[in-house]
């Protein structure tokens, strides 16, 4: 049997983070996007801007306006970019069309504010993988930061692929449930699940990698040595393994933070996000290494960002 986070509640949990991380109404600078899903944030200072489009993860919906409100403070055009979960879009996490994300390219692209040969793209897990996927496929993006991602393609919510390109799914590596659960009731180590599947798909793993050499630009990627929901830092070492085998002519780096678990970008000491609302959704790490991980994360994307995309 197939599943994905959605069928063990860790989608619900990561909505609510999400929301926590909404801007409140009215927000200076950010307004709902009109030609996509998504809010759009800017900087308010005269010119042409850098842009960041930022791609959330599987909580669905447009979970990281907050982020795009706070690339905007420092001096971006960025974009929060829905792609599954708002109205008028899919439903579910299944067969998402990589257009959605080119479609956002273009519209930021042809804004007068924004410099378009200065975009980047930022995606948290499942948005991370999506950010990997579309900008290998438009040559706009010139520099890409993943958090705890995926260099290749899991399975959707269905069982298929998450994600198509010009109408075709793209190649996946399947996420397969290991026997009957937890006694208890309880959700299964999500990292173990999705380790034996990479172990028991590992002949799949080769097509299901996205084509990262044409990326034009530099990759970061970020991962969580203690993450709960996936291996990340295996994943982010075959993403810059294969950068390195294919000679990709650009400072790409993989940081792995100690005690950090899955959503450890988020964490704040009131809410470290060791685990999710009410105890559901093991996101991995401590306290303490979640909070110190994501404030060092955070320096790191904003001087990887001035470099790739300059001031």
């Amino acid at each position: 049997m197939r599943y994905g986070l959605a069928s063990l509640g860790i989608a619900a949990v990561l909505v609510a983070v999400s929301a926590a991380l909404m801007p409140a109404a009215g927000a200076a600078g950010c307004e709902p996007a009109t030609a996509f899903v998504g809010t759009v944030c800017t900087p308010g200072t005269p010119g042409t801007h850098a842009a960041v489009i930022v791609l959330g993860g599987s909580g669905g919906g447009d979970g990281l306006a907050r982020v795009a409100s706070r690339f905007a403070k420092n001096g971006y055009v960025a974009a929060s970019v829905a792609y599954f979960g708002a109205a008028g879009l899919p439903r579910t996490l299944d067969e998402i069309p990589v257009e959605t994300v080119g479609s956002a390219l273009d519209a930021i692209a042809s804004r007068p504010d924004v410099d378009p040969a200065r975009i980047a793209l930022f995606g948290d897990s499942k948005g991370g993988e999506l950010a990997l996927l579309a900008a290998s496929q438009y040559p706009v993006v010139r520099a890409v930061v993943g958090v705890v991602p995926s260099p290749f393609a899991w399975s959707g919510a269905g069982g298929g692929s998450s994600w198509t390109v010009h109408g075709k799914p793209v190649p996946y590596v399947a996420l397969q449930r290991l026997g009957r659960g937890t006694r208890d009731g309880s959700a299964p180590d999500m990292r173990a699940v999705y380790a034996a599947s990479m172990q028991q798909h590992r002949a799949a793993i080769p097509s299901a990698m996205f084509n990262l050499e044409n990326v034009r630009g530099p990759i970061l990627l970020l991962a969580g040595d203690a993450d709960g929901v996936w291996d990340s830092p295996a994943q982010c070492r075959l993403g810059i393994d294969y950068l390195k085998a294919h000679a990709h002519p650009y400072a790409d780096e993989c940081v792995t933070y100690p005690d950090a678990g899955h959503a450890f970008l988020f964490a704040t000491p009131q809410r470290p996000l060791v685990t999710g609302a009410r105890g559901g959704g093991v996101f991995g790490g401590t306290a303490r290494g979640n909070v110190a991980a994501g404030e060092q994360a955070w320096t790191k994307i904003d001087d990887f960002l001035t470099h790739a995309l300059g001031p």
